[in-house]
Protein backbone atom coordinates (compact mmCIF):
# COMPACT_ATOMS: atom_id res chain seq x y z
CA UNK A 1 0.00 0.00 0.00
CA UNK A 2 1.50 3.35 -1.04
CA UNK A 3 0.47 6.63 0.57
CA UNK A 4 -0.14 9.48 -1.85
CA UNK A 5 0.05 13.06 -0.51
CA UNK A 6 -2.05 16.10 -1.34
CA UNK A 7 -0.61 19.51 -2.26
CA UNK A 8 -1.37 23.19 -2.12
CA UNK A 9 -0.36 26.03 -4.42
CA UNK A 10 1.15 28.75 -2.26
CA UNK A 11 0.73 31.08 -5.21
CA UNK A 12 -0.72 30.56 -8.68
CA UNK A 13 -0.10 33.02 -11.50
CA UNK A 14 -1.64 32.45 -14.94
CA UNK A 15 0.88 33.78 -17.44
CA UNK A 16 -0.78 33.08 -20.80
CA UNK A 17 -3.01 30.91 -22.94
CA UNK A 18 -1.58 28.06 -25.03
CA UNK A 19 -2.66 27.09 -28.55
CA UNK A 20 -4.19 23.85 -27.23
CA UNK A 21 -6.58 25.92 -25.04
CA UNK A 22 -4.57 25.15 -21.90
CA UNK A 23 -3.10 27.99 -19.87
CA UNK A 24 0.53 28.51 -18.99
CA UNK A 25 1.22 29.32 -15.37
CA UNK A 26 3.79 29.86 -12.69
CA UNK A 27 3.10 28.31 -9.30
CA UNK A 28 4.67 27.06 -6.11
CA UNK A 29 3.72 23.49 -5.22
CA UNK A 30 4.07 22.27 -1.65
CA UNK A 31 3.28 18.71 -0.51
CA UNK A 32 1.16 18.23 2.59
CA UNK A 33 1.61 16.02 5.62
CA UNK A 34 -2.14 15.24 5.42
CA UNK A 35 -4.51 14.21 3.92
CA UNK A 36 -3.28 11.33 1.80
CA UNK A 37 -4.83 8.55 -0.26
CA UNK A 38 -3.60 4.96 -0.46
CA UNK A 39 -2.91 2.94 -3.59
CA UNK A 40 -2.50 -0.84 -3.78
CA UNK A 41 -1.83 -2.87 -6.92
CA UNK A 42 -2.47 -6.61 -7.20
CA UNK A 43 -0.13 -7.99 -9.88
CA UNK A 44 -1.87 -11.39 -9.97
CA UNK A 45 -5.29 -10.18 -11.12
CA UNK A 46 -7.17 -11.18 -14.25
CA UNK A 47 -5.84 -9.84 -17.57
CA UNK A 48 -6.47 -6.13 -18.08
CA UNK A 49 -6.75 -3.15 -15.75
CA UNK A 50 -9.44 -2.79 -13.10
CA UNK A 51 -10.00 -0.04 -10.57
CA UNK A 52 -11.87 -0.30 -7.27
CA UNK A 53 -12.70 2.53 -4.88
CA UNK A 54 -15.25 2.50 -2.07
CA UNK A 55 -16.01 6.21 -2.43
CA UNK A 56 -19.21 6.71 -4.45
CA UNK A 57 -18.82 8.63 -7.68
CA UNK A 58 -15.18 7.78 -8.33
CA UNK A 59 -15.02 6.29 -11.86
CA UNK A 60 -13.56 2.83 -12.35
CA UNK A 61 -12.87 3.10 -16.08
CA UNK A 62 -10.63 5.16 -18.37
CA UNK A 63 -11.96 8.38 -16.80
CA UNK A 64 -9.96 7.53 -13.66
CA UNK A 65 -6.41 8.92 -13.74
CA UNK A 66 -5.12 5.71 -12.15
CA UNK A 67 -6.50 3.75 -15.10
CA UNK A 68 -4.93 6.25 -17.48
CA UNK A 69 -1.59 5.96 -15.69
CA UNK A 70 -1.65 2.16 -15.73
CA UNK A 71 -2.68 2.04 -19.39
CA UNK A 72 0.05 4.52 -20.30
CA UNK A 73 2.67 2.55 -18.41
CA UNK A 74 1.63 -0.71 -20.06
CA UNK A 75 1.97 0.90 -23.50
CA UNK A 76 5.31 2.58 -22.78
CA UNK A 77 6.81 -0.51 -21.13
CA UNK A 78 5.24 -2.93 -23.64
CA UNK A 79 3.61 -5.00 -20.92
CA UNK A 80 0.32 -6.88 -21.01
CA UNK A 81 -1.31 -5.75 -17.76
CA UNK A 82 -3.03 -7.93 -15.20
CA UNK A 83 -3.50 -5.31 -12.52
CA UNK A 84 -6.19 -4.70 -9.93
CA UNK A 85 -5.75 -1.19 -8.50
CA UNK A 86 -7.40 -0.35 -5.19
CA UNK A 87 -7.78 3.31 -4.26
CA UNK A 88 -8.57 4.35 -0.68
CA UNK A 89 -9.66 7.99 -0.89
CA UNK A 90 -9.06 10.49 1.89
CA UNK A 91 -8.21 13.52 -0.27
CA UNK A 92 -11.47 15.20 -1.31
CA UNK A 93 -12.31 14.83 -5.01
CA UNK A 94 -12.02 17.86 -7.36
CA UNK A 95 -10.77 19.89 -4.39
CA UNK A 96 -7.69 21.64 -5.82
CA UNK A 97 -5.35 19.41 -3.79
CA UNK A 98 -4.21 17.09 -6.58
CA UNK A 99 -5.63 13.85 -5.21
CA UNK A 100 -6.23 12.19 -8.57
CA UNK A 101 -2.86 13.32 -9.88
CA UNK A 102 -1.10 12.03 -6.77
CA UNK A 103 -2.84 8.66 -7.13
CA UNK A 104 -1.82 8.43 -10.80
CA UNK A 105 1.80 9.19 -9.92
CA UNK A 106 1.71 6.48 -7.25
CA UNK A 107 0.48 3.97 -9.82
CA UNK A 108 3.36 4.89 -12.15
CA UNK A 109 5.94 4.66 -9.36
CA UNK A 110 4.60 1.34 -8.08
CA UNK A 111 4.53 -0.23 -11.54
CA UNK A 112 8.03 0.98 -12.33
CA UNK A 113 9.40 -0.26 -9.01
CA UNK A 114 7.96 -3.66 -9.90
CA UNK A 115 9.03 -3.89 -13.54
CA UNK A 116 11.99 -1.45 -13.80
CA UNK A 117 11.13 -0.74 -17.42
CA UNK A 118 11.21 3.07 -17.68
CA UNK A 119 13.92 5.60 -16.96
CA UNK A 120 13.24 8.85 -15.14
CA UNK A 121 12.59 10.84 -18.32
CA UNK A 122 10.25 8.18 -19.72
CA UNK A 123 8.37 8.00 -16.44
CA UNK A 124 8.00 11.79 -16.34
CA UNK A 125 6.67 11.74 -19.93
CA UNK A 126 4.14 9.06 -18.98
CA UNK A 127 3.10 11.18 -15.99
CA UNK A 128 2.56 14.27 -18.15
CA UNK A 129 0.34 12.31 -20.51
CA UNK A 130 -1.93 11.64 -17.51
CA UNK A 131 -2.20 15.28 -16.44
CA UNK A 132 -0.26 18.47 -15.85
CA UNK A 133 0.11 17.99 -12.05
CA UNK A 134 1.14 14.34 -12.18
CA UNK A 135 4.91 14.89 -12.75
CA UNK A 136 5.13 16.88 -9.49
CA UNK A 137 3.83 13.91 -7.51
CA UNK A 138 6.51 11.56 -8.82
CA UNK A 139 8.81 13.24 -6.29
CA UNK A 140 6.63 15.45 -4.09
CA UNK A 141 8.71 18.25 -2.66
CA UNK A 142 8.72 22.03 -2.81
CA UNK A 143 8.76 22.96 -6.49
CA UNK A 144 8.34 26.00 -8.69
CA UNK A 145 6.37 24.99 -11.76
CA UNK A 146 5.85 26.62 -15.13
CA UNK A 147 4.46 25.57 -18.50
CA UNK A 148 1.11 23.95 -17.72
CA UNK A 149 2.56 22.97 -14.34
CA UNK A 150 4.86 20.29 -15.74
CA UNK A 151 8.21 22.13 -15.90
CA UNK A 152 9.60 21.80 -12.40
CA UNK A 153 12.41 23.55 -10.55
CA UNK A 154 13.45 22.59 -7.03
CA UNK A 155 14.78 25.53 -4.98
CA UNK A 156 17.32 24.38 -2.44
CA UNK A 157 15.77 25.83 0.67
CA UNK A 158 14.78 24.39 4.01
CA UNK A 159 12.00 25.70 6.18
CA UNK A 160 10.44 24.70 9.49
CA UNK A 161 7.16 22.83 9.55
CA UNK A 162 4.28 25.29 9.29
CA UNK A 163 0.87 24.41 10.78
CA UNK A 164 -1.82 24.33 8.09
CA UNK A 165 -5.61 24.06 8.21
CA UNK A 166 -7.63 22.84 5.23
CA UNK A 167 -11.36 23.35 4.83
CA UNK A 168 -13.20 21.61 2.02
CA UNK A 169 -16.85 22.69 1.72
CA UNK A 170 -17.98 19.43 0.14
CA UNK A 171 -18.71 20.43 -3.44
CA UNK A 172 -16.35 20.08 -6.43
CA UNK A 173 -15.03 22.75 -8.79
CA UNK A 174 -13.63 21.54 -12.09
CA UNK A 175 -10.31 22.97 -13.17
CA UNK A 176 -11.75 23.51 -16.66
CA UNK A 177 -14.49 25.73 -15.23
CA UNK A 178 -12.01 27.73 -13.14
CA UNK A 179 -9.76 28.46 -16.11
CA UNK A 180 -12.70 29.27 -18.40
CA UNK A 181 -13.88 31.89 -15.93
CA UNK A 182 -10.47 33.41 -15.27
CA UNK A 183 -10.52 37.20 -15.60
CA UNK A 184 -8.42 38.06 -18.64
CA UNK A 185 -6.91 41.06 -16.88
CA UNK A 186 -5.30 38.70 -14.36
CA UNK A 187 -3.17 37.03 -17.04
CA UNK A 188 0.42 38.25 -17.06
CA UNK A 189 3.91 37.81 -15.66
CA UNK A 190 4.97 37.92 -12.03
CA UNK A 191 6.62 41.07 -10.70
CA UNK A 192 10.41 41.00 -10.57
CA UNK A 193 11.79 39.56 -7.32
CA UNK A 194 8.41 38.07 -6.34
CA UNK A 195 9.64 34.48 -6.18
CA UNK A 196 12.77 35.42 -4.24
CA UNK A 197 10.60 37.24 -1.69
CA UNK A 198 8.10 34.42 -1.17
CA UNK A 199 10.80 31.75 -0.94
CA UNK A 200 12.75 33.86 1.56
CA UNK A 201 9.61 34.41 3.66
CA UNK A 202 8.86 30.68 3.55
CA UNK A 203 12.43 29.72 4.45
CA UNK A 204 12.26 31.85 7.60
CA UNK A 205 8.57 31.06 8.31
CA UNK A 206 7.77 34.78 8.25
CA UNK A 207 4.02 34.38 8.08
CA UNK A 208 3.22 38.09 8.03
CA UNK A 209 5.31 38.50 4.88
CA UNK A 210 3.82 35.34 3.39
CA UNK A 211 0.31 36.64 3.96
CA UNK A 212 1.04 39.59 1.67
CA UNK A 213 2.47 37.35 -1.06
CA UNK A 214 0.06 34.41 -1.23
CA UNK A 215 -2.47 34.71 -4.07
CA UNK A 216 -4.33 32.67 -6.68
CA UNK A 217 -5.44 34.08 -10.06
CA UNK A 218 -8.26 31.50 -10.16
CA UNK A 219 -9.78 32.51 -6.83
CA UNK A 220 -11.77 35.64 -7.87
CA UNK A 221 -14.07 33.59 -10.13
CA UNK A 222 -14.50 30.99 -7.37
CA UNK A 223 -15.34 33.64 -4.78
CA UNK A 224 -17.86 35.24 -7.15
CA UNK A 225 -19.72 32.01 -7.95
CA UNK A 226 -19.37 30.51 -4.47
CA UNK A 227 -19.56 33.33 -1.88
CA UNK A 228 -19.22 30.73 0.89
CA UNK A 229 -15.53 30.39 -0.02
CA UNK A 230 -14.94 34.11 0.50
CA UNK A 231 -16.78 33.85 3.81
CA UNK A 232 -14.49 31.00 4.90
CA UNK A 233 -11.37 32.95 3.99
CA UNK A 234 -12.57 36.06 5.83
CA UNK A 235 -13.53 34.07 8.92
CA UNK A 236 -10.18 32.27 8.99
CA UNK A 237 -8.34 35.58 8.98
CA UNK A 238 -10.65 37.10 11.61
CA UNK A 239 -10.17 34.12 13.93
CA UNK A 240 -6.38 34.23 13.84
CA UNK A 241 -5.04 32.54 10.71
CA UNK A 242 -1.89 34.22 9.43
CA UNK A 243 -2.90 33.79 5.78
CA UNK A 244 -5.67 32.08 3.84
CA UNK A 245 -6.42 31.37 0.17
CA UNK A 246 -7.97 28.86 -2.21
CA UNK A 247 -5.60 26.18 -3.47
CA UNK A 248 -5.47 25.19 -7.14
CA UNK A 249 -8.83 25.52 -8.85
CA UNK A 250 -10.62 25.19 -5.51
CA UNK A 251 -12.77 24.86 -3.61
CA UNK A 252 -10.49 23.91 -0.70
CA UNK A 253 -9.37 26.89 1.38
CA UNK A 254 -6.06 26.61 3.23
CA UNK A 255 -4.84 28.69 6.17
CA UNK A 256 -1.35 29.09 7.60
CA UNK A 257 -1.26 29.19 11.40
CA UNK A 258 1.40 30.67 13.64
CA UNK A 259 1.41 27.78 16.12
CA UNK A 260 0.05 24.26 16.40
CA UNK A 261 -2.07 25.49 19.32
CA UNK A 262 -3.72 28.02 16.99
CA UNK A 263 -4.21 25.23 14.43
CA UNK A 264 -6.03 23.13 17.04
CA UNK A 265 -8.15 26.14 18.06
CA UNK A 266 -9.20 26.95 14.49
CA UNK A 267 -9.89 23.31 13.66
CA UNK A 268 -12.18 22.98 16.67
CA UNK A 269 -13.99 26.22 15.78
CA UNK A 270 -14.66 25.34 12.16
CA UNK A 271 -15.57 21.71 12.91
CA UNK A 272 -18.21 22.94 15.35
CA UNK A 273 -19.56 25.71 13.14
CA UNK A 274 -19.48 23.78 9.84
CA UNK A 275 -19.98 20.10 10.73
CA UNK A 276 -20.93 19.29 7.11
CA UNK A 277 -17.50 20.37 5.86
CA UNK A 278 -14.21 18.46 5.87
CA UNK A 279 -11.73 20.15 8.21
CA UNK A 280 -8.19 18.76 8.15
CA UNK A 281 -5.18 19.60 10.29
CA UNK A 282 -1.94 19.38 8.35
CA UNK A 283 1.45 21.02 7.98
CA UNK A 284 3.71 22.21 5.22
CA UNK A 285 6.84 20.14 4.77
CA UNK A 286 9.77 20.64 2.45
CA UNK A 287 9.95 17.04 1.32
CA UNK A 288 7.67 14.02 1.60
CA UNK A 289 9.03 10.55 1.12
CA UNK A 290 6.44 8.43 -0.65
CA UNK A 291 5.94 5.46 1.62
CA UNK A 292 4.88 2.00 0.63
Amino acid sequence: MMKTPAKINLFLKVTGRCENSYHSLRTLFLPLDAPSDEIKIDFTAAPGISISCALPGVPSDERNLCWKAASGYAAAAEINPNWQITVNKNIPVAAGMGGGSSDAAAVLRTLNEHYRKLGDAELAAAALRCGADVPFFLSPRLALASGVGDILEYPEIDFPEIPLLLINPGFPISAAWAYRNLARENIGELPAEFERKILNALQHAELEKLSALIFNDLSPACYKKFPLLKTLKSELLKTGAAAAEITGSGPTVFALCGTFAKLDELAAHFCKKYPQMTVIKSKLKNNLACSA
